[in-house]
Protein backbone atom coordinates (compact mmCIF):
# COMPACT_ATOMS: atom_id res chain seq x y z
CA UNK A 1 0.00 0.00 0.00
CA UNK A 2 0.92 3.83 -0.59
CA UNK A 3 -0.22 6.54 0.04
CA UNK A 4 1.19 10.28 -1.25
CA UNK A 5 1.44 13.19 1.47
CA UNK A 6 3.33 15.06 -0.44
CA UNK A 7 2.73 19.07 -0.12
CA UNK A 8 0.06 18.49 2.80
CA UNK A 9 -0.02 20.93 5.80
CA UNK A 10 0.10 19.63 8.87
CA UNK A 11 -0.83 17.73 10.88
CA UNK A 12 -2.35 16.19 7.46
CA UNK A 13 0.30 13.47 6.87
CA UNK A 14 0.13 12.29 10.50
CA UNK A 15 -3.89 12.21 10.36
CA UNK A 16 -3.45 10.10 6.97
CA UNK A 17 -1.13 7.73 8.29
CA UNK A 18 -2.97 6.92 11.29
CA UNK A 19 -5.88 6.03 9.39
CA UNK A 20 -4.57 4.33 6.86
CA UNK A 21 -2.50 2.25 9.71
CA UNK A 22 -5.57 2.12 11.73
CA UNK A 23 -7.12 -0.17 8.55
CA UNK A 24 -4.00 -2.05 8.05
CA UNK A 25 -3.90 -5.48 8.83
CA UNK A 26 -0.70 -7.11 10.82
CA UNK A 27 2.29 -8.17 8.71
CA UNK A 28 1.07 -5.21 5.70
CA UNK A 29 3.54 -2.76 4.35
CA UNK A 30 2.78 0.91 3.85
CA UNK A 31 5.12 3.19 2.13
CA UNK A 32 4.25 6.60 2.53
CA UNK A 33 5.62 9.78 -0.16
CA UNK A 34 6.28 13.20 1.42
CA UNK A 35 8.45 15.87 0.27
CA UNK A 36 8.65 18.06 3.88
CA UNK A 37 11.34 17.55 6.60
CA UNK A 38 8.75 18.99 9.24
CA UNK A 39 6.17 16.27 7.95
CA UNK A 40 8.55 13.55 8.00
CA UNK A 41 9.65 13.86 11.07
CA UNK A 42 6.26 14.30 12.60
CA UNK A 43 5.08 10.67 10.45
CA UNK A 44 8.18 9.09 12.51
CA UNK A 45 6.82 10.36 15.69
CA UNK A 46 3.47 8.89 15.01
CA UNK A 47 5.36 5.39 13.99
CA UNK A 48 7.25 5.04 17.09
CA UNK A 49 4.84 6.08 19.14
CA UNK A 50 2.33 3.18 18.08
CA UNK A 51 5.84 0.89 19.11
CA UNK A 52 6.27 0.41 14.57
CA UNK A 53 9.30 0.27 12.87
CA UNK A 54 10.12 2.85 9.69
CA UNK A 55 12.94 3.02 7.37
CA UNK A 56 13.75 5.88 5.43
CA UNK A 57 14.94 6.62 1.93
CA UNK A 58 15.15 9.74 -0.26
CA UNK A 59 14.52 9.78 -4.37
CA UNK A 60 14.88 12.97 -5.72
CA UNK A 61 13.23 15.46 -4.14
CA UNK A 62 11.27 13.04 -1.99
CA UNK A 63 11.43 11.19 0.99
CA UNK A 64 10.38 7.71 1.44
CA UNK A 65 8.86 6.34 4.60
CA UNK A 66 8.12 1.95 4.81
CA UNK A 67 6.28 0.64 7.96
CA UNK A 68 5.43 -2.31 8.43
CA UNK A 69 2.16 -2.73 10.25
CA UNK A 70 1.85 -4.60 13.99
CA UNK A 71 -0.27 -4.52 16.67
CA UNK A 72 -1.82 -0.38 16.91
CA UNK A 73 -1.38 -0.11 20.69
CA UNK A 74 -1.08 3.12 22.02
CA UNK A 75 0.03 4.14 25.86
CA UNK A 76 -1.25 6.58 27.62
CA UNK A 77 -1.33 8.22 31.30
CA UNK A 78 -3.30 9.26 33.95
CA UNK A 79 -1.41 11.43 35.73
CA UNK A 80 -0.01 13.61 32.96
CA UNK A 81 -0.35 16.95 33.31
CA UNK A 82 1.31 19.67 30.07
CA UNK A 83 2.01 23.07 30.31
CA UNK A 84 1.13 24.85 26.70
CA UNK A 85 2.68 28.37 25.94
CA UNK A 86 1.02 30.10 23.37
CA UNK A 87 3.97 33.22 23.56
CA UNK A 88 7.18 33.54 24.63
CA UNK A 89 5.56 36.53 26.81
CA UNK A 90 2.98 36.43 29.79
CA UNK A 91 1.91 40.03 28.91
CA UNK A 92 3.63 42.59 26.84
CA UNK A 93 7.42 43.97 26.21
CA UNK A 94 9.96 43.45 28.66
CA UNK A 95 8.51 42.85 31.70
CA UNK A 96 6.39 40.37 29.61
CA UNK A 97 10.00 38.36 28.65
CA UNK A 98 10.49 38.31 32.37
CA UNK A 99 7.63 36.77 33.67
CA UNK A 100 7.88 33.76 31.74
CA UNK A 101 11.43 33.48 32.47
CA UNK A 102 10.38 33.80 35.94
CA UNK A 103 7.38 31.54 35.56
CA UNK A 104 9.75 28.53 33.96
CA UNK A 105 12.15 29.24 36.72
CA UNK A 106 9.44 28.47 39.47
CA UNK A 107 8.15 25.27 37.54
CA UNK A 108 11.30 23.29 37.27
CA UNK A 109 11.73 24.14 41.11
CA UNK A 110 8.53 22.19 41.90
CA UNK A 111 8.16 19.06 43.29
CA UNK A 112 5.58 17.49 40.83
CA UNK A 113 6.98 18.89 37.36
CA UNK A 114 5.13 18.35 34.05
CA UNK A 115 5.34 15.53 32.00
CA UNK A 116 5.76 17.50 28.83
CA UNK A 117 5.76 21.23 28.03
CA UNK A 118 4.37 22.02 24.63
CA UNK A 119 5.11 25.40 22.44
CA UNK A 120 3.50 26.81 19.72
CA UNK A 121 3.26 30.41 17.46
CA UNK A 122 5.36 32.70 18.89
CA UNK A 123 6.31 30.48 22.25
CA UNK A 124 8.50 28.80 19.93
CA UNK A 125 11.06 31.23 20.17
CA UNK A 126 11.30 29.95 23.79
CA UNK A 127 13.00 26.96 22.40
CA UNK A 128 15.12 28.54 19.71
CA UNK A 129 16.07 32.11 19.93
CA UNK A 130 15.95 32.97 24.38
CA UNK A 131 19.13 31.66 25.43
CA UNK A 132 17.95 32.21 29.09
CA UNK A 133 14.64 30.12 28.22
CA UNK A 134 16.67 27.37 26.15
CA UNK A 135 19.06 26.93 29.09
CA UNK A 136 16.01 26.27 31.73
CA UNK A 137 14.21 24.14 28.78
CA UNK A 138 17.57 21.97 29.06
CA UNK A 139 16.88 21.61 32.76
CA UNK A 140 13.80 20.37 32.06
CA UNK A 141 14.49 17.90 29.48
CA UNK A 142 17.29 16.52 32.28
CA UNK A 143 14.35 15.93 35.01
CA UNK A 144 12.23 13.91 32.36
CA UNK A 145 10.13 16.59 31.07
CA UNK A 146 9.43 16.35 27.02
CA UNK A 147 9.47 19.45 25.30
CA UNK A 148 7.73 19.87 22.11
CA UNK A 149 7.32 22.89 19.62
CA UNK A 150 5.14 23.41 16.75
CA UNK A 151 6.78 22.06 13.26
CA UNK A 152 4.64 24.71 11.53
CA UNK A 153 5.60 27.50 13.62
CA UNK A 154 9.23 27.09 13.45
CA UNK A 155 8.92 26.84 9.76
CA UNK A 156 6.44 29.94 9.81
CA UNK A 157 9.51 32.05 11.99
CA UNK A 158 12.65 29.88 10.28
CA UNK A 159 13.70 29.58 13.43
CA UNK A 160 16.24 26.14 14.36
CA UNK A 161 15.43 24.08 17.43
CA UNK A 162 17.53 23.94 20.19
CA UNK A 163 15.99 22.36 22.87
CA UNK A 164 13.26 19.96 22.54
CA UNK A 165 11.78 17.91 20.26
CA UNK A 166 9.41 19.09 16.84
CA UNK A 167 5.66 18.44 16.97
CA UNK A 168 2.93 18.71 14.82
CA UNK A 169 -0.96 20.03 15.33
CA UNK A 170 -2.06 16.42 15.37
CA UNK A 171 0.47 15.28 18.28
CA UNK A 172 -0.26 18.16 20.26
CA UNK A 173 -3.79 18.13 20.50
CA UNK A 174 -4.01 14.08 21.25
CA UNK A 175 -1.55 15.09 23.96
CA UNK A 176 -3.83 17.71 25.51
CA UNK A 177 -6.83 15.76 25.27
CA UNK A 178 -5.41 12.78 26.98
CA UNK A 179 -3.44 15.13 29.76
CA UNK A 180 -5.22 14.98 33.44
CA UNK A 181 -4.67 19.50 33.48
CA UNK A 182 -3.24 21.34 31.16
CA UNK A 183 -1.71 24.90 32.36
CA UNK A 184 -2.19 27.09 29.40
CA UNK A 185 -0.14 30.44 28.92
Amino acid sequence: MKIDCRDLDCPKPVIEVKKVLQHMQNGQKLKVVLNSKIAKENVIKLVKSLGLDVQETSKNQDIVLKITKQTFCQAQSDDEKVIFLKDDKIGKGKLGGKLMIGFLNSIIEQENLPKQIVCVNRAVFLTTKNEQSVQILKEFEKKGVKIYSCGACLEHFALDLKVGEVGNAYSITQTLMQSNGVLSL
